[in-house]
């Protein structure tokens, strides 16, 4: 049913039911007590027209100017026509043709009376409904409901003023069977909250609240149970942790660990606290169990890891100092650690469990304790000890005195002695320089001289001192005995020389020297009680039937020509060669042994004469 009526030259068609509806909302503020202003009402423009000015419209309540309208409005550039099912539009045009009039306004409102100094609370809402109304099998939901909310605190004995103004907006839950029964889901809430002082007094102070999925949101913007966002003074983003403005102080939402990024008068600090009880407070300075910590970022002095107000580009502090505990760990993709810092200062490289100040790999350690040690399979707990079964080495600087050592082999953890100990196979033993006179011992912890070196008497196969080629041909070769080998791998005497010797400065040009075949030479005079000379030939032929002796007068003339024995060297030649003892001591023999010979043959001739002498007659 519609109702026809002419207003000027434009025709308009009102529905029965919205006149209805104008009259309804009429008569309920009416009762309210209220009257609507007289711009209210509804209208409808069932077919717009193209040219039609503003003015020309019905009213509800007989007059121009809409300020409401349901149906479709026209796209004319100065149309006011409904362009929605549902369109608020204000309008005024004024003698300049500029648009000064009221904002389009949807108003929603209860208005029951209260004996308060305030209204009491009653919901005013939209329903955002599926379904036919007059549907027979009532197949009608309710997709989503918007609707005002308001709490209410006691203050005092009597006065009670709200807490908590806002707007709830709910949605249909996504259940099994898809009907209204499923129930609604809040999905955000958005208040205002009245602050409170800390003996209950009312303050005027408002903060906003809105949550997301959370019908009570304890922060300026909250999402789900634990997830918040604070913009008051200090800004901050948190999980299970929010600003408690009542008491001024950051809590805990539900039990548990809290963590959180704060922005503040230019520092960011990414922080965490220990799990701990609901409404727990949280503290944002490090030192207990309910204490954020994590990186802060200052605008001046840099960032810290693990503590606050950096002191340097990167301040780092361990939460403890337990040797166990790390400080910082860098992996690979293959989680294996590149680089291990304990809390107690320990460091490892490609070592996940470093026994000393610097572990490096397996076995490589470097102690800069009381001694400062470079060591392969040895580290110093309390003691120095051997990280697993085998051989030790290291070098040692304590007190001005190096210390190159190493021991045999050793079982895991056990003990190295310093001392040394040459028949212990725990014992530490190779080169020390000593720190006051710069002695140098090996084998030996109190060297004695630069160099002073302590051998094993027993080792006769180990020499004590050895210098070879790279071939291992020995050049010099100090034994367990304390015989020295020049050439000799193995001296059996005290001084045993592969080669030719010479004593003094002065070298002798001849060449008998430089025969490979004299072994020692010497500028200088020999004193010695006993000299054994070994030869391979003596003068005894002299005495064989065979020899041929010179003739005493062909040794005559020999000595007259010549100027000196057969076979003796010349005075010249001992000069420029010198003398050849053993050459020199058989041609002396040679020639005693001659003279023999001639003595003998001299003898037996004047033996002969003298028994001739003996027969003559003048001895009568």
């Amino acid at each position: 049913m519609y109702q026809h009526t002419n207003h000027g030259a434009v025709s308009v068609f009102i529905p029965t039911y919205f006149f209805l509806i104008s009259l309804s909302m009429f008569t309920m503020s009416n009762v309210s007590g209220q009257i609507p202003p007289y711009s209210w009402g509804f209208y409808h423009r069932a077919e717009p027209l193209m040219d039609a000015h503003p003015h020309d419209y019905f009213h509800a309540t007989g007059e121009q100017m809409p300020f409401s309208g349901i149906g479709a409005f026209s796209l004319h550039p100065r149309s006011i026509l409904p362009k929605a099912l549902f369109h608020l539009y204000a309008f005024h045009d004024d003698i300049t043709h500029l648009i000064n009039g009221h904002s389009a306004v949807l108003r929603l409102q209860t208005a029951v009376k209260s004996n308060h100094e305030r209204p009491v609370q009653q919901t005013s809402s939209i329903e955002f409904r599926i379904g036919e109304v007059s549907h027979p099998l009532g197949l009608e939901e309710q997709a989503c409901v918007i609707q005002n909310v308001e709490s209410t605190r006691k203050i005092g004995s009597s006065t009670i003023l709200p807490s908590q103004r806002g707007l709830s907006i709910s949605v249909q839950k996504q259940g099994k069977s898809g009907i209204e029964q499923d129930g609604m889901l809040d999905a955000m809430h958005i208040f205002s909250e009245r602050r409170t002082g800390l003996m209950g007094q009312a303050l005027n102070e408002w903060y906003p609240r809105i949550g997301i999925g959370n019908a009570q949101p304890l922060e300026h913007l909250q999402l789900g149970s634990k997830f918040t966002f604070h913009a008051g003074g200090a800004s901050r983003i948190g999980d299970n942790l929010y600003f408690d403005m009542h008491e001024q102080k950051s809590k805990r939402i539900i039990y548990g660990a809290a963590s959180s990024i704060g922005m503040h008068q230019g520092s960011i600090i990414l922080s965490n606290a220990l799990p701990g009880a609901i409404s727990d407070p949280v503290n944002f300075e490090w030192g207990d169990l309910h204490t954020l910590r994590g990186i802060e970022i200052d605008s001046y002095n840099g960032m810290s890891i693990g503590k606050r107000y950096p002191q340097a580009t990167l301040d780092i502090m361990s939460r403890t100092s337990d040797e166990q505990s790390g400080a910082i760990r860098i992996q690979n993709s293959n989680h294996s650690t590149l680089l291990y810092l304990t809390s107690h200062g320990s460091l490892g490289i490609y070592n996940a469990q470093p026994k000393e100040r610097v572990h490096i790999g397996e076995t490589f350690t470097i102690h800069a304790g009381g001694a400062s040690v470079l060591g392969d399979n040895v580290y110093v707990d309390t003691v120095a000890k051997s990280i697993k079964p085998g051989r030790t080495a290291s070098l040692m600087f304590q007190d001005g005195m190096i210390q190159l050592a190493n021991t045999d082999s050793n079982a895991a953890n056990t003990h190295i002695s310093y001392r040394s100990l040459p028949f212990h196979e725990n014992t530490v033993r190779g080169l020390i320089i000593e720190n006051k006179q710069g002695h140098c011992g090996i084998g030996t912890i109190s060297p004695k001289a630069r160099l002073d070196i302590l051998a094993s008497p027993l080792d006769t196969i180990s020499p004590a001192l050895r210098v070879a080629t790279i071939d291992q041909e020995a050049f010099f070769t100090v034994n367990g005995q304390g015989n020295v080998g020049i050439g000799i791998p193995d001296p059996k005497h005290m001084l045993q020389v592969a080669g030719n010797v010479m004593i003094g400065k002065q070298w002798n040009e001849a060449p008998e020297c430089s025969s490979s075949e004299n072994k020692l030479i010497v500028d200088g005079a020999i004193i010695a009680k006993e000299l054994l000379i070994t030869s391979d030939y003596w003068a005894d032929e002299v005495f064989e039937d065979s020899y041929q002796l010179m003739t005493l007068h062909e040794l005559e003339q020999y000595i007259k020509t010549n100027k000196h024995l057969p076979d003796v060297p010349t005075e010249s030649e001992i000069h420029h060669t010198g003398m050849n003892v053993s050459k020199v001591m058989v041609a002396l023999l040679r020639k005693i042994e001659e003279l023999t010979l001639h003595i003998l043959t001299l003898n037996k001739d004047i033996s002969r004469m003298n028994t001739i002498i003996d027969t003559l007659p003048f001895n009568d």
